[in-house]
């Protein structure tokens, strides 16, 4: 077990409500002392209360917070990961000179993280930028390449802190985001690692509260038993969508992605006005036809 550890939790709010207590039960686990750092983004009803409800409901203090403007030249998947961890990164630094920490890990309000007890904790090596998993996709060239999923990350202070300067390499200079992580840290003489097998990580969605309710069951091993009334995110029309993100109380805007298999929509639009009336109606509490239907409770 670690000593000491900070935590960067980063990105959109999203299914936070339903992650928070078994994150705050993996980081117990792996270390006596832990202190959290959020940044996330502004967005029109920035629901910040989730975020705190869940650390004063698990008896968790945030060690400092940060909520950044979505500006396009930064509110891209390679610059806002970079932006939100290097605005935290002063705050860990100062810390780290009082209470030094053995490791930072940056993962993101939406990501499940669970212990495989089965393997033991290895300690965080220096100069060394750590993964849960590598990836093999095409970049916007049609080219594979190997990178670094970025939905949970490790490294020491000064691993962090130079990793964040990813943020000065634009957008437009990227291949994709994962290769260009990787190639990032070779680049800066870091080693690069996904010895973190002692971690397990899945991707929540807004679908996982209804299908299974208790988010324990998803701890090593699995004991989940499926509400199959509610279908996959990734299944579900933008109104069994929209419908779920309402009853979790989630910002709808925390969806609007690129990525049509996630979203409600493109950034920086707005809902069709179909779409508008049928939210507000749910807002309403007003019974619709399809998921409504269902019991939530």
């Amino acid at each position: 077990m670690m000593k000491n550890i900070a935590v960067v939790l980063r990105g959109h709010v999203r299914t936070w409500s339903y992650n928070a207590p078994v994150v705050f039960d993996f980081f117990d686990s792996i270390s006596e002392n832990v202190d959290y750092y959020v940044a996330t983004w502004k967005t029109p009803q920035l629901k910040m209360g989730t975020i705190t409800r869940a650390f004063e409901s698990a008896g968790k203090e945030i060690s400092a917070s940060i909520v950044m403007t979505m500006d396009d030249n930064f509110y891209t998947s390679w610059n806002g990961p970079a932006l939100l961890a290097t605005m935290v990164a002063p705050n860990i630094r100062h810390q780290h000179l009082k209470t030094p920490y053995d490791a930072v890990f940056e993962t993101r309000l939406d990501v499940l993280s669970t212990r495989n007890h089965d393997i033991p904790i290895t300690p965080i090596a220096e100069n060394t930028w750590y993964t849960n998993c590598f990836t093999n996709l095409l970049d916007k060239n049609g080219d594979r390449n190997v990178g670094m999923k970025d939905h949970f990350l490790a490294g020491t202070v000064e691993t962090y802190s130079a990793m964040a300067d990813r943020l000065l390499i634009p957008a437009s200079d990227t291949k994709e985001c994962h290769v260009d992580m990787l190639q990032f840290a070779q680049s800066k003489g870091i080693k690069v690692s996904n010895s973190l097998n002692w971690v397990n990580t899945m991707m929540s969605r807004p679908s996982d509260k209804f299908r299974v309710a208790d988010p324990f069951k998803w701890k090593n091993p699995f004991n989940v038993d499926v509400n199959l009334e509610f279908p996959h995110w990734e299944n579900a029309t933008i109104e069994e969508r929209i419908d779920m993100l309402v009853r979790m109380d989630i910002e709808w805007s925390d969806y609007m992605t690129d990525n049509g298999n996630i979203g409600v929509g493109r950034p920086r639009t707005a809902l069709s006005p179909e779409l508008e009336e049928y939210k507000r109606r749910l807002d309403s509490g007003e019974s619709m036809m399809g998921l409504t239907d269902l019991n939530f409770d």
